[in-house]
């Protein structure tokens, strides 16, 4: 099934923060659980706060965590969360599931009626966005965590840079956006001097990630994101275990989150030496979507509409039971 090309970008992108701390995380395992110190953690939400009325999904082999990426031009943690992702950890199949809930998905948010979904974030924070998903998919959240986008700046500069083949267009091009970065915060531009494969600072692929003119446009853009992603995880992946505490400790200062340390230290274990199976999918799904599009015009504003019905079930059936709608066709 085809999958919306900036819903896949959102995905690829949080995922690869996610895997990174998770990874990282992970390293904790052997005993260095006091660099969590940086970690900001919140209490948990109760299911009153988040409007969770039963409990018909829940399962104790089933564990999930929403995470919110902000966009925001400096490292508040306030505005749209244009990247949405239920991280489902099940236990059972031993599996890590991640579902992306597309940033424009027409729902009810409580106090301010239909609306996008990335704007919950916005109105109420963390609460009202957990909420807003309970209500809406019928699930049962209560923990989250949170990123500023900007921040994955930072998270590349704590790899030690990313090794990158840079092209004479997209180095040009990503050296416009690095001027302006620049320029915002009052400092020297670390420009990309040549083109060819290399290392790059995090400020570099910043410049290139936002590259989109003459590089081939969005398409290019995603496709460009998921060539970083996979570098930053191919970098964690070759660190001595020995630097994943120091890594950790890095990456966890840029978390907001209701993570203990035992939940994410468990998760990165989990990732690392269990064996966990990585799925994701983006929803809603194009099948539920009005003719596979559901873009539609709503007072002038441009809204995902969908099916909710089938919709929310089949996001729940993949949440809750491992089983994505479609899939098998897919699967030559």
């Amino acid at each position: 099934m085809a999958k919306n090309p900036k819903a896949k970008t959102f995905i690829r992108f949080f995922s690869a923060f996610l895997v990174t701390l998770l990874v990282a995380g992970g390293g904790l395992w052997f005993g260095y659980l006091y660099l969590f110190s940086d970690m900001e953690q919140e209490e948990s939400f109760s299911h009153e706060e988040v409007g969770i009325e039963k409990e018909d999904y829940h399962s104790e082999d089933i564990v999930n965590i929403a995470l919110f990426g902000i966009d925001t031009l400096d490292d508040s943690m306030i505005g749209r969360s244009d990247s949405i992702i239920i991280v489902t950890l099940d236990n059972n199949k031993k599996e890590i599931r991640l579902s992306a809930i597309q940033r424009d998905t027409y729902v009810t948010v409580e106090g301010y009626g239909k609306t996008k979904i990335n704007h919950a974030y916005a109105y109420g924070g963390a609460q009202l966005a957990v909420k807003t998903l309970n209500q809406n998919f019928g699930l049962d959240i209560t923990d989250y965590a949170v990123i500023n986008f900007t921040n994955m700046e930072k998270v590349i500069d704590v790899l030690g840079g990313i090794e990158l083949d840079v092209t004479e267009t997209y180095r040009k091009e990503a050296n416009k956006h690095i001027g302006y970065l620049a320029a915002d915060r009052g400092i020297e531009a670390d420009l990309i001097e040549e083109s060819g494969v290399q290392t790059l600072s995090g400020m570099q692929v910043l410049g290139i990630l936002r590259a989109r003119h003459n590089v081939g446009g969005t398409g290019a853009r995603s496709e460009m994101h998921e060539i970083v992603l996979n570098a930053c995880f191919e970098k964690v992946k070759s660190k001595n275990i020995l630097s994943y505490p120091s890594i950790a400790k890095s990456l966890l200062s840029l978390v907001k989150t209701t993570l203990s340390t035992g939940d994410v230290t468990s998760i990165g274990t989990k990732v690392l030496i269990s064996g966990y199976e990585l799925r994701s999918a983006v929803f809603p799904l194009t099948a539920d979507q009005p003719n596979g599009d559901g873009g539609k015009l709503i007072n002038g504003v441009w809204y995902l509409t969908y099916d909710t019905e089938t919709g929310n079930q089949h996001l729940r059936d993949f949440i809750y039971d491992g089983v994505l709608y479609g899939e098998e066709e897919t699967e030559e």
